[in-house]
């Protein structure tokens, strides 16, 4: 069924892009009344008003919505959580660094808008689809991934967050992973002598560039690099894999075509 009747369903604010994208992929955008400025996908956001930015959103606009529940994720501005509570205000926040913690937040927001069947259905969903692109990347051997989202510094994905997890998942070794940090800095020195195998830098822009120099950004200083003399060097990196919600089998699939793209050549011998 439909769930709740409408008069009795949960009026709910939410403060993040991947709480918002979670409440549409469980059949509950109707009833947000309220969403960051950040909040992009699905279409349908284009409706719903804006309470403020993800840093700090707007309080006295929040509550004027009267909602039954905010939903954020941290680090949204402690300050503005704790007034909103003040106020009274149910104000729920899900940590969505880890797999396992998105598993759970997806949980927690389905069962906030009443919708804890359909909760579980999208999980269920997404974990199948991450199950198919494992059985793809069976015995493809391990590669080591460099992956970067920002230049000067390199800023690289590091430990201990989703897209870590998601890079080993793929076959990959993540080299900045020892690092111990989620966003470590690291010198390009270090980042070359590591000899990727992959590197994937979201910080060179799209891949259409007509200029090749262009293309290769700094790394067309080191030819030798294994991911720079093979091809693997990949600019493009969409939204979807930076956000931690629903679309995370999409951002496995895309990982998993940067690092293994010898398993997705749609060979016509290959047996389905």
């Amino acid at each position: 069924g439909e769930g709740a009747p409408a008069q009795t369903r949960k009026r709910i604010v939410s403060l993040a892009p991947s709480v918002t994208e979670t409440l549409f992929a469980i059949g509950a955008g109707e009833q947000l009344v309220g969403i960051c400025t950040f909040c992009d996908f699905p279409r349908e956001v284009e409706r719903i008003d804006r309470i403020g930015a993800y840093i700090n959103p707007n309080v006295e606009a929040i509550v004027a919505k009267r909602p039954d529940v905010v939903i954020g994720v941290p680090p949204n501005n402690p300050e503005a959580i704790a007034a909103l509570q003040r106020l009274g205000l149910r104000t729920i926040v899900v940590r969505v660094d880890t797999i396992a913690e998105i598993e759970a937040a997806i949980r927690t927001i389905a069962r906030e808008a009443g919708r804890e069947a359909q909760g579980e259905k999208l999980l269920a969903d997404m974990n199948q689809r991450m199950a198919v692109v494992r059985k793809r990347l069976e015995g493809a051997p391990q590669r080591r991934v460099l992956m970067v989202v920002g230049q000067t510094p390199l800023i690289a994905v590091g430990s201990g967050i989703f897209l870590d997890e998601l890079i080993s998942q793929a076959h990959g070794i993540n080299i900045a992973a020892n690092a111990k940090q989620s966003w470590p800095h690291l010198s390009l020195e270090v980042a070359i002598a590591k000899q990727p195998e992959v590197i994937i830098d979201g910080s060179m822009g799209s891949e259409e560039k007509q200029d090749p120099e262009q293309r290769l950004g700094i790394w067309k200083n080191f030819p030798t690099v294994p991911a720079v003399r093979d091809g693997r060097l990949h600019g493009r990196l969409s939204f979807a894999i930076l956000r931690p919600g629903p679309r995370l089998p999409d951002a496995f699939e895309e990982l998993a075509r940067l690092i293994h793209p010898e398993r997705f050549q749609e060979d016509v011998n290959r047996n389905p």
